[in-house]
């Protein structure tokens, strides 16, 4: 009999051992699930957190990229005005070159040749009129003011440009022609301008062309396609002259 209660009672203490032993295990998996869920809040909340921060970052950058943008935009405007006011002030100062004869030209229009008469019998027998048989300084500018006013935009006289302030003098057998240079005939007279025109203007009847080939000048005429004319070598400096204000 005491060996059968010993024998419960040992059961029974292997019972409730067992029985500790299962609670404890049972109970593990709840504890590890309640660590493991308060873990997984923690992290939502500080990836929420780090989104929101990056949120905010983003919406900064996006700002600032805007503000760069507008600024490169006002930069890009800027230049292209700048472009196009440097663009017209060059247009206008070649146009200023242009007029003042400082830049070489091409274009077409017409050549003339002049030269003295030849020597022949008529001024064997009348030697004291030969005068009136050589090409003088006033027949030159006479020719190139009616030039000028058939229309002819550039003009020169043996390669060397002709602007109003030119000179065209008597040099004795030769004629000065700008500050420095002196011809000798046959002078070459080239013009560019409408050809058609230039030609009518120094054919009209009161031209001095038939008073040249009345005396027995030569006076060649001749179109051409393409004449090119040199740049001014000229003083262009104002001493004296000076812009007048529009309110004065």
């Amino acid at each position: 009999m005491k060996k059968a209660n010993e024998t419960i009672w040992m059961f029974t203490l292997v019972c409730v051992i067992l029985g500790f032993f299962a609670a404890q295990v049972f109970d593990k998996p709840q504890a590890m699930e309640e660590i493991g869920g308060v873990t997984s809040l923690q992290n939502i909340e500080n990836l929420l957190n780090q989104k929101k921060t990056l949120d905010s970052k983003r919406q900064e950058l996006e700002q600032l990229i805007a503000q760069q943008e507008r600024k490169i935009k006002e930069y890009e405007n800027n230049a292209a005005q700048t472009s196009t006011h440097l663009q017209q002030l060059q247009k206008e100062l070649q146009e200023t070159k242009l007029g003042a004869g400082l830049l070489r030209v091409e274009g077409p229009g017409v050549e003339i040749i002049l030269n003295d008469r030849k020597r022949d019998s008529f001024l064997v027998d009348y030697p004291n009129m030969i005068n009136y048989f050589i090409v003088h300084d006033s027949d030159m500018l006479h020719v190139i003011n009616e030039l000028r006013g058939a229309g002819a935009e550039a003009i020169a006289v043996n390669g060397t440009r002709i602007m109003a302030n030119s000179r065209i003098s008597c040099g004795g057998p030769t004629i000065n022609v700008g500050k420095y240079e002196r011809f000798a005939p046959p002078f070459i007279i080239q013009a560019i301008g409408d050809p058609e025109k230039l030609m009518e203007g120094l054919r009209m009847e009161d031209s001095i062309y038939h008073d040249l080939l009345a005396w027995g000048l030569e006076f060649q005429i001749r179109r051409l396609d393409r004449i090119e004319i040199p740049r001014y070598l000229g003083d262009t400096n104002y001493e004296y002259a000076r812009l007048l204000q529009e309110d004065e």
